[in-house]
């Protein structure tokens, strides 16, 4: 009989303890399971306003790209050659021009006279070879861009503009005289202006230029 009860006693604590372990094991759950769902709203809670704000800045960026009309020049291969004869004393020589594109994409310029939408103009500088000879010799080789009148002219048309044109003029003392255009492309902003060059003495090479002008329409 002793036996007995001392067995049911022992079983009523084994008993007793495995229902507080369970008790412990189902609490435990329900704490992490309680801590997981706080951290994954955590999570979802800071992850949304990044989300918005990110989006925000690629539509803006969107819309000024869908408003802004890129214009490029294509290039240009083609050269203007101009032949003429001068007398220099009692000889005959041959005085070429040649103009031709640097093909540089070095011009940006944007037109916002349109809104809302905008124009980008991305075009090219020229340039103008003027070669001086004598039969085969060569007297002089020169280059003139807008670069070479830079001193005198605004600073926002220097920017934008592009040397349209040379023209020879004559020949006095020991320097050949020419005109040149410049201009900012589909506007009527131009200047025109006369220049001189050396090709003989210590001088030979050296640009003087004078007269800079508005020749706009």
């Amino acid at each position: 009989m002793h036996a007995t009860s001392h067995i049911h006693n022992r079983y009523q604590t084994v008993e007793n303890r495995t229902m507080k372990q369970l008790l412990i094991l189902i609490l435990t759950l329900s704490i992490l399971t309680s801590c997981d769902l706080k951290k994954s709203e955590k999570t979802q809670s800071e992850y949304k306003p990044d989300a918005e704000l990110k989006t925000e800045p690629e539509s803006e960026s969107e819309m000024k790209q869908l408003d802004t009309t890129v214009v490029y020049w294509q290039t240009d291969f083609d050269t203007i050659r101009k032949h003429q004869e001068v007398q220099i004393g009692n000889e005959i020589h041959q005085l070429e021009l040649k103009t031709y594109s640097l093909n540089d994409s070095s011009i940006v310029r944007i037109n916002d006279l349109n809104k809302p939408i905008i124009y980008k103009d991305i075009y090219h500088d020229n340039v103008t070879e003027i070669i001086l000879k004598k039969g085969n010799d060569v007297i002089l080789k020169s280059q003139v861009k807008k670069s070479t009148f830079k001193d005198s002219l605004d600073g926002d048309f220097l920017k934008y503009s592009v040397l349209r044109s040379v023209e020879y003029d004559f020949i006095r003392s020991n320097r050949l005289y020419f005109k040149a255009d410049i201009d900012v492309p589909d506007t009527d902003w131009a200047v025109g202006t006369d220049f001189a060059i050396f090709y003989r003495t210590e001088k030979k090479g050296k640009i003087d230029y004078w007269n800079i002008k508005d020749i706009g329409l």
